[in-house]
This record gives C-alpha cells, sequence and structure tokens, in this order.
C-alpha cells in the first residue's frame, strides 16, 4: 500500500513539473470549499451566514440533552427566497423555499446529532436559527393536510391590497422520541390536538426602515414563545375548531413580523411558529430593493389642498362660518361620494378622486351658500357635529381591543354602534354651541393636517379613518384583524395634532371673544346694508319742515 502510494505521488509530481505552483493552488481550493459547506450551528443561537449562488450548505446541530425529541430549523433572508431541506436532495415533500423558511426535524432514539441543508439561487445573507422542543411541547404544523411538507412549521402569508393574508397548519401534540404522534382528525377528544389554542402576535418594524440588522433583530423577538410574548403585541385567539387562514389589515411602508405561539392547556406549555415577515409595499427593482411610493400622487395633491385648508379651519373656523362650512360639507359629500363610487363602480382610483373632489366641492359650496342665504347656524352645526362624530368613532373603532371583537364582523352589529356614536355627539352642541362648534372646527382641521402627513411620511395615525373606508368600502373586509401599530413617529404626530387642536381653540376663542355666538345670516346683513344705504341717497339734504321755516 505504501509502495502504490509512493508511485502516486511520483507521478502528480511529474505531472505537475514546471507547473507546481498551480497544481498546488488548485488542490488548496478544494479542501477549503468542502469545509466551507458544512456549519456547525448551537442550539438557540442565531447565526448569520453567506449563502453562495446555487451552493449547497450542509448545517450541523449538536444535540446533548436526552429530553429533546426534535428541532424546529429556520433561516430567513430579506429579499431572496431560500430553500430549507431536510435531504441533499430538496424534494418537494421535504423542503421549502421562502424567505423566511423553516421545517420540523424529529430526533430517533439515541441520536445526538442532527443536520440539514441550505441553498439560494442568488448570493445572500441568511439569518438561521435551530431551536429545540420536548415531549410536552405542541409541536407547530405537525397535523398539515394543506401544504407540501409532511411537518409544516411555516407561517404562509401573502401581501393584498388592503391586508395580509396569514396562513398555518395546526401543531399536535408532542411525544417521546420512537414513539407515534397521536392521529390529526381521529379523536376530538381532550387527548388530542383538539385541545390546542393558538394566539397570533405581530412585531412592526420601524417605519420605512428596511435593513438588515434591523430585520434580523426583529426575528431573533419573535422566535421563541416567551420572547414572542414580550416583544410582541397580541392580536387575536383562536381555537383548534377555527379557521386556519387569518386576514391581518395593512399598513403601507411596514415592515411586520407575523408569529403565532401554539399552547397546551393541559400541560401549561407553549411553541412558537416559525417567524414570517412581509414588507407592506411594492418593492422596487433596483439592488437593495425599497419600496416604492406607496400613495398615489393624485392623493397627496387631495391631501395637500385639503389639509392647508383645514389648517386654516383649525385656526379661524369660527369666526369665517362660510368658510368652515366649506370645508366640513366637502368632507362630509367627498366621504360619501368615495364609498359609493368605490364600492359600486369600477372607476380608476384617480378618477374616483378626481370626482370625489367635485363632488365635494359642490356640497361644500352649497352648504356654506345656504348659510350665507339663509343662516339656520344651528343646523348646520348639527351637520359640523355629524362629520366630529365620524372622527370620534373612527378614534372608538382603531382600538383593537372594540374593533376586533367577534360581535363587530357582523356588518349590522358595527355600522349600529358606528352610526350611534356619530349621532351621540351632535348632543354636545346643548351645553355650548360656539364652543362646541370651536372644538370641532380645531379637532377636524388639525387632524385633516394630520392626514397631509400622512401621505408624505408613514404613520399608522391617517389610517384612523381610512380603516372605516375601507370597511365601507370592501364587502369582505369584516374579516380583517386591525392591529394598533403606533410607534414614535406616531406618537409624535399625535403630539402635534394635539398641540395644533389646542392653538386653535385658543385661538378662535380670543379672535370672536367680542363678536355675538353666531353672527345673524350674511345675505339679511347685506341686503339691509344695501336698504340703508338707498334710503340715505334718496333722502333731502333738508327736511321739508326745515324748508318751510326758512322760507317764512
Amino acid at each position: 500500500m505504501a509502495l502504490r502510494m509512493q508511485v502516486v505521488y511520483l507521478l502528480l509530481l511529474f505531472a505537475c513539473h514546471g507547473k507546481w505552483i498551480s497544481c498546488t493552488a488548485e488542490l488548496q481550493y478544494v479542501v477549503p470549499e468542502r469545509a466551507e459547506n458544512i456549519l456547525a450551528v448551537h442550539l438557540f443561537k442565531p447565526t448569520v451566514i453567506q449563502l453562495l449562488s446555487n451552493r449547497t450548505v450542509h448545517v450541523l446541530v449538536n444535540v446533548n440533552d436526552s429530553s429533546v425529541v426534535g428541532l424546529i430549523a429556520q433561516v430567513q433572508a430579506q429579499f431572496e427566497e431560500v430553500t430549507i431541506s431536510q435531504f441533499q436532495k430538496f424534494n418537494l415533500d421535504s423542503s421549502y423555499t421562502g424567505q423566511s423558511a423553516g421545517l420540523v426535524i424529529p430526533l430517533n432514539p439515541g441520536a445526538v446529532k442532527a443536520d440539514f441543508y441550505l441553498t439560494c439561487s442568488q448570493n445572500v445573507s441568511a439569518y438561521v436559527t435551530v431551536v429545540s422542543y420536548g415531549e410536552k411541547d405542541p409541536v407547530p404544523g405537525s397535523c398539515n393536510l394543506e401544504f407540501s411538507l409532511e411537518n409544516d412549521p411555516n407561517l404562509h402569508l401573502k401581501f393584498g391590497a388592503y391586508e395580509t393574508i396569514v396562513k398555518f397548519a395546526p401543531a399536535n401534540l408532542g411525544v417521546a422520541r420512537g414513539k407515534l404522534p397521536p392521529a390529526c382528525d381521529v379523536s376530538l377528544g381532550t387527548n388530542s390536538r383538539w385541545r390546542l389554542k393558538y394566539t397570533l402576535y405581530l412585531h412592526f418594524l420601524p417605519a420605512n426602515d428596511m435593513s438588515e440588522e434591523i430585520l434580523f433583530s426583529g426575528i431573533e423577538k419573535m422566535t421563541s414563545a416567551t420572547e414572542v410574548e414580550k416583544y410582541g403585541n397580541k392580536l387575536l385567539d383562536l381555537n383548534s375548531g377555527d379557521k386556519t387562514q387569518l386576514f391581518v389589515n395593512s399598513y403601507a411602508a411596514f415592515a411586520v413580523i407575523h408569529n403565532i405561539i401554539v399552547w397546551d392547556p393541559l400541560l401549561n406549555t407553549s411553541f412558537a411558529y416559525v417567524p414570517s415577515f412581509i414588507y407592506t409595499c411594492n418593492m422596487s427593482t433596483t439592488l437593495p430593493p425599497v419600496c416604492e411610493k406607496y400613495v398615489h400622487l393624485s392623493t397627496q395633491i387631495f391631501f395637500t389642498i385639503l389639509g392647508i385648508f383645514g389648517l386654516l379651519v383649525c385656526f379661524s373656523g369660527h369666526r369665517f362660518l362660510e368658510a368652515e362650512f366649506l370645508f366640513i360639507g366637502f368632507i362630509l359629500f367627498a366621504f360619501i361620494s368615495f364609498v359609493l363610487m368605490r364600492r359600486y363602480t369600477d372607476i380608476s382610483f384617480d378618477m374616483c378622486l378626481i370626482l370625489t373632489a367635485v363632488v365635494g366641492i359642490f356640497g361644500g359650496t352649497l352648504l356654506a351658500l345656504s348659510h350665507w342665504q339663509f343662516g339656520l347656524p344651528f343646523l348646520l352645526i348639527f351637520i359640523v357635529g355629524f362629520v366630529m362624530g365620524l372622527l370620534v368613532a373612527s378614534i372608538v373603532y382603531f382600538s383593537p381591543v372594540l374593533v376586533n371583537q367577534k360581535v363587530f364582523q357582523s356588518d349590522l352589529m358595527y355600522w349600529v354602534c358606528f352610526i350611534s356614536i356619530v349621532l351621540i355627539v351632535p348632543v354636545f352642541l346643548l351645553i355650548s354651541a360656539k364652543m362646541f362648534n370651536i372644538i370641532c372646527c380645531a379637532l377636524i382641521g388639525a387632524y385633516s393636517f394630520v392626514c397631509l402627513v400622512g401621505t408624505y411620511f408613514p404613520t399608522s395615525v391617517s389610517y384612523i379613518f381610512v380603516n372605516v373606508i375601507r370597511r365601507a368600502v370592501h364587502p369582505d373586509f369584516f374579516h380583517v384583524i386591525t392591529p394598533f401599530p403606533l410607534q414614535l413617529n406616531d406618537y409624535v404626530l399625535i403630539g402635534v395634532w394635539t398641540a395644533l387642536a389646542t392653538g386653535g381653540v385658543l385661538s378662535q376663542t380670543y379672535i370672536t371673544r367680542n363678536q355675538p355666538y353666531f353672527p345673524g345670516c350674511p345675505y339679511e346683513s347685506c341686503r339691509k346694508r344695501r336698504s340703508d344705504a338707498t334710503n340715505d341717497e334718496r333722502a333731502p339734504l333738508l327736511g321739508s319742515r326745515d324748508n318751510t321755516a326758512l322760507n317764512s
């Protein structure tokens, strides 16, 4: 044997004579390349690796704890889809492809290690995590009957026009190594997977921040059940009998990480699915991709004009009632016309917004002319209170504690309660009509400025009214779950809204301090002034009695 190796060595020397450096370099290239394709990771310790285009990475995990009965391996990449497989051949029933991908790896009795494989069509940074579960932990996705994987712990996300669709496979009870799990759909008792509960959590990343570090940091906070409960926003509880397809309201230019915790109420154990993320915007084709403009140009123009006008009404609306009624009438008629056109016609969004502006101007002008011609201040103030009621009801329904209750999935209950709030608000004008009108001008005008800012910078505050419009426009919006993603920029904008409204109340109170609560009808005042001027012109310079006395 030794003699044979010496012969092979001499032959290699002869073949590489004069080319020793190149042959040596080639041999050194092959060995490190094979070494780089084998990666050892530790349980619960995230690892960021560089996946090369169309190269397969073999990942090894050591398991020294006999209480561990299985692993959930997961990988995330920001803009590219990564494939994870339990076998090197990447079969359809043993692999999963996505920006967030995971699989369940049950361990055989006596096993002290496990492995899986990763690949990607592009060079990409991948975030790899491996977590373990015990025999008492529920196993995510182990009752999969819909997707290709036998055990599918992934959340399947799809971004729509106004909602994110979340699908997942039901979990099963955990068992010891080597034992078969209970059947998924045979028994309905407490010893089956039907006793399991599910909770949906969301974690919003900073708006319009698409850095890889922020994404990976957010995924780390949404991996284990303990971290998900700490950093996630609890949105909805589900029973095993509920549908495993959820609809979540989308907010433009937000990156959202979704996860579901399945927990066993009998054993008081829980486990998290593989966290999945989605950017709720259209991605550009540039590298690296960015969120494309998430607001139509027509929308920016519309709300820019409305916001500037609203700012004037905020600080001087009660002083110039015709301008206030023009503004309020515009909002009311624009809201009604937009809802009707978007729900019952197929015209484009830009054309719909143009027609909405035309109808709004007509309605606002009609309301302003009604006050100028006939007066009727209290009737018009009631309309102002009606619009104020729309804003108040929208604020109440913006809270997920209320709007996500199952009772409000009924359109009848939703709109009855909504209209009740709208009609209750004008009752406050009986206390003090002037102060009520001033407050309405300040709050509505300031909020129109908030909507102006929301068309240029991503914020969830502008969705206070948008969510109501979505519910009115889209017939299927009743099943959409509405989160409450307030972040620092939202709190700043709420502070600006409060400051503007407070300043508007003080400004209007000051400039109208010496004026009547509601001036009389402008048309009557104008006609009276004209009548007085005409009588003065026709009156003689000297009265008749004075002329008689002078002649005598």
